[in-house]
């Protein structure tokens, strides 16, 4: 099922969530960090770090807030990605 919105021109856009690992990969490589210095940031393993960054791990509450304190980017919207990467999964899944 796809879900369309308009742009200001009335042309319909599809909208389409992404796992939140990819902004997080996005943010690692322009701050030009390393991905092993960020794992230990997180207080995370730097295999379940490359997980999330593939879309195999998801972001949980408590990883969030600490997305929050490393990157200054709000626990919440770390969630909110992972919320609409899952809702369109599971919409995906219900309408097949």
């Amino acid at each position: 099922m796809n879900y369309t919105i308009n742009d200001s021109k009335g042309n319909v856009l599809e909208v389409k969530a992404f796992h939140p690992g990819v902004f997080l990969e996005e943010e690692i490589e322009d701050r030009e960090l390393l991905k092993k210095t960020v794992a230990q940031q997180l207080e995370i393993l730097p295999t379940n770090l490359s997980e999330i960054l593939k879309g195999k791990r998801n972001i949980s509450p408590r990883l969030a807030v600490k997305l929050e304190k490393v990157f200054k980017i709000s626990a919440e919207y770390w969630l909110n990605l992972q919320m609409a990467w899952d809702l369109q999964n599971a919409r995906e899944e219900e309408y097949a």
